[in-house]
């Protein structure tokens, strides 16, 4: 597939619900920012654009609607650079020939916007960091890239845009228990978004973590659902109460070996249940960490691989026409999806930078966009020794916000929050 050009490209399996289940209310997107330490040069970050998306085509595309599924067509003009506001434009897949990719910058920063309809975190940060050291190549510098990001003098691998899930599907396995129906914040949610990060020491948070015997992971998405927890008490009182369930997304990668770019993630669902009794904090940290230590299961995976890429196979919903898969895959999303979640947890890690690289990057930004049901969702990484914990919200109100980061000053952990 060298020319990429006279090519169109399948939905990987996990992008065929975004089609039908997004819109301006319900972004599938999210945001990585750099703020370099010197003002962005436009001549090089034009050509740092232009020659990444020569070496990952795949990305530069457009939706396109056929009469059974939808599909990717590769169009050759390269999109404009955008200027950069705090809060993204909203990626809306249904309107025509819309950039799935948006490149923006001003001043210091530079930010990459991608559709889920293209990528997850961990094939958007490759590339991202790929256009980095090519804009740091471009300005003058020398600069290798790390194995595992693409460099603009190799071609693209055919293993790049390979669909993980139909690659990995076991066949028939008994399907994943449907979950019922969650706590969400209460309120109508606003058409405007809120950004609110905090930072904390990186070695500071992973002490608490090792004194308790959880993971990072684990011991963030129990502070989330004590957070959500003390809101829950506060607004279903007096009511029967809904389980308060997080939706935490795993890297797919770190359990069946892959090098696609395109979506390739799952989900761990930890959860308390209210109608059992309350919970305190140690409660709920041993409760989540054994869930998590559970769910993270090579077989337990299996069976979500089984359930979505059986249903994309079965020969009745291959027959049906685009417009009524639409209708149903958008009810498979809510059913499947922000019904069940009280929040989003995503953890992209670290981000490691090269030596070289590291004099010129100050530091960097990640935002998930919320629906209008989940309300907000909480972005997770580290860089340089602190943990930076975002949280993107079109809620009333930032009651969750200092719930969470109150748990880590209680703590005594020193944070600088800021919206």
């Amino acid at each position: 597939m060298d020319n990429f050009s006279q090519e169109w490209l399948k939905l990987d399996n996990a992008a065929k619900l975004y089609p039908a289940s997004s819109s301006r209310k319900s972004p599938a997107q999210f945001r990585l920012s750099v703020r370099m330490k010197e003002r962005i040069n436009y001549n090089a970050v034009s050509a740092a654009w232009e020659s990444m998306l020569n070496r990952c085509p795949y990305f530069q595309v457009h939706l396109k609607r056929g009469f059974f599924w939808y599909y990717l067509q590769n169009f050759s003009q390269i999109p404009a650079i955008r200027l950069y506001h705090r809060i993204p434009e909203i990626i809306d897949p249904r309107d025509n020939d819309t950039d799935l990719i948006r490149l923006s910058i001003r001043d210091n920063i530079i930010s990459l916007d991608f559709s889920h309809i293209l990528t997850d975190g961990n094939g958007g940060l490759r590339f991202f960091m790929g256009l980095i050291y090519e804009y740091l190549r471009q300005s003058g510098h020398q600069i290798n890239n790390p194995e595992n990001v693409p460099h603009p003098s190799e071609k693209f691998l055919p293993s790049e845009i390979e669909d993980a899930h139909r690659k990995y599907f076991p066949g028939n396995l008994p399907h994943p228990e449907n979950l019922s129906a969650a706590f969400h914040i209460p309120g109508r949610s606003s058409e405007e978004y809120h950004f609110i990060e905090g930072g904390m020491p990186l070695s500071d948070i992973l002490q608490i973590a090792r004194n308790n015997n959880v993971s990072l992971t684990a011991y963030l998405a129990a502070v989330y659902l004590e957070s959500l927890r003390i809101m829950a008490a506060k607004y279903q009182s007096g009511k029967k109460p809904l389980p308060i369930r997080l939706q935490v997304p795993v890297d797919m990668r770190r359990i069946y070996p892959s090098n696609t770019m395109r979506n390739f993630s799952l989900y761990v669902s930890p959860e308390i249940d209210l109608k059992l009794g309350d919970y305190d904090f140690k409660e709920i940290l041993e409760k989540v960490s054994l869930s998590v230590k559970l769910q993270i299961d090579r077989k337990e995976l299996a069976r979500q691989i089984s359930r979505n890429v059986g249903g994309e196979l079965n020969l009745f919903v291959r027959l049906v026409p685009r417009l009524l898969k639409d209708l149903y895959l958008a009810g498979l999303s809510s059913r499947l999806g922000e019904r069940c979640y009280s929040g989003v947890l995503s953890n992209l890690g670290t981000i490691q930078v090269t030596a070289a690289a590291q004099p010129y990057i100050e530091s960097f930004e990640i935002l998930v966009m919320p629906n209008y049901k989940l309300k907000k969702v909480c972005a997770v990484y580290s860089y340089d020794n602190r943990l930076m914990v975002s949280f993107c919200s079109v809620a009333p109100g930032r009651e969750l916000e200092r719930l969470f980061f109150g748990h880590f000053k209680a703590a005594g952990i020193e944070i600088t929050v800021r919206e």
